[in-house]
Order: structure tokens, then sequence, then C-alpha cells
């Protein structure tokens, strides 16, 4: 199971976060059968949520800010996007599937592997 978060536009800090069920080879499955008991593609779970607010007074500075620290608060921000996704996972008892499930960004080279609570590279991923 993939969980993929896509920034859709990072000027207005809108998330959307779809999960997809995924192969060993990195392809997208999908149900074949009418078997409705079985899952298999993708599905929406969280659509286009505006993750901060800025005040009209604040916009400048905090771009500035931005503009000057932008690698330091991209890694922050993945970092927090991973903690939270994790933590409403232990909270539904992620845990108790089966499968291999993960936490990225969209286009992002490595994944947060909420199974074993750490970050692995696209590689060690599909490596199994």
């Amino acid at each position: 199971m993939d969980f993929v978060a896509f920034v859709e536009d990072p000027s207005e800090f809108n998330l959307s976060i779809t999960m997809f069920s995924m192969d060993r080879q990195a392809n997208e499955v999908f149900n074949e059968s009418k078997d409705s008991s079985i899952f298999a593609g993708s599905l929406g779970m969280i659509g286009n949520v505006r993750y901060t607010h800025l005040l009209g007074n604040q916009t400048d500075d905090f771009w500035d800010f931005y503009e000057k620290n932008e690698e330091e608060l991209n890694l922050a921000e993945k970092q927090a996007f991973a903690t939270w996704v994790a933590d409403f996972w232990k909270k539904a008892d992620g845990q108790a599937i089966t499968l291999p499930a993960y936490f990225s960004l969209h286009d992002d080279y490595e994944s947060f592997d909420l199974k074993k609570n750490q970050w692995v590279t696209d590689d060690e991923k599909w490596s199994y």
C-alpha cells in the first residue's frame, strides 16, 4: 500500500492523499474481477485540504523567509506530513494489516515505511 501526498499548488498549501495498491515491480494493481470484497487500484483518502493559513499582512514576510530557508523547510514539512500520517496509521491499528505500507510525497525518492517507522529509499522499498 502506497499513500502518496500531492501538493497541488505549493503557494496555496493544498494537500491531497491517495492510497495506491502496488505490486513489487512498482506497478499499480487493479481489481480485474467482479469480487467487490477485494480492493485494488487507488482510493482518494484526503482531497484538497489547505494545511496552513497566512494573514494578508504575513504573506510577504513568509515568502521572504521561505526563500531563504527553502531546503530546511521542505525537509521539516515532509517529516511533519509523515509523522501526521504515521500517527493516524497507529491510531487506526494499521500494524494489523499484513501488507507493506508506505507514505511519500509525490515524485520524492524516498518513502516513510509505516510498518518500520523509518524512511527508505525507492530502491529499498521495491527491492523485496
